[in-house]
């Protein structure tokens, strides 16, 4: 019973649901998103933190519920497949995104959502599905083609590929996309690398 217990514990979405209540409570909170946006100017001036936390701000109920769905589907599964180092994942996207953004985007004065992360989460969730066996390694293949050619149509629109169908009223960077689906590649390959050399402690 303590065996499964545990199981059952560690499969919990824990990440998964921490970001998201985030996002909703900042969205909700407009001194929170005054304090935490990436504001150009404020970074400038020493308020780094801004760097990371403009991956939770968003600007609307779309913008929201876009991130949010496809982050708290693409989380979960993560988490319970037990896929490694997804809260690094979900860091170091957003720690890059940041930064990235700040030194090639001197024109960017504000950005918000966590659609870079998002990426890097799906890219993550198909890479690993990739080393799997069955229908579950074809979908991921299939997702995961999607997600390239998606990046590709937005850096080529300059503009996110929903909003090319619709009519948001944000602005997209697909950067931050791109960025997230490099992240997420590069942890793959270390966390594939430590399996290897460690399978007894691999998940």
């Amino acid at each position: 019973m303590e065996a499964e217990a545990h199981l059952t514990a560690v499969r919990f979405p824990v990440w998964t649901l921490v970001i998201c209540a985030s996002a909703v409570l900042i969205f909700n909170s407009p001194e929170l998103r005054t304090l935490l946006i990436y504001d150009r100017a404020a970074i400038t001036h020493g308020e780094l933190w801004r760097l990371v936390t403009g991956n939770l701000v968003h600007l609307s109920n779309t913008h929201l519920a876009y991130d949010l769905v496809a982050f708290l589907i693409a989380g979960t599964i993560i988490e319970i497949r037990c896929y490694r180092f997804f809260p690094t994942l979900c860091l170091s996207a957003a720690i890059l995104i940041g930064i990235i953004l700040y030194g090639v985007e001197p024109g960017m004065y504000f950005y918000a959502g966590l659609s870079g992360v998002v990426t890097a989460a799906i890219t993550y969730l198909c890479l690993h599905g990739l080393t799997e066996k069955g229908m579950w390694r074809w979908l991921c293949a299939a997702m995961l083609a999607g997600v390239i050619a998606k990046i590709g149509i937005e850096l080529m629109l300059d503009q996110s590929f929903l909003l090319s169908v619709g009519t948001e009223e944000f602005v997209p960077v697909p950067l931050s996309h791109l960025i997230g689906t490099v992240t997420a590649i590069l942890l793959f390959l270390m966390s594939l690398s430590a399996s290897l050399e460690h399978p007894k402690n691999a998940l």
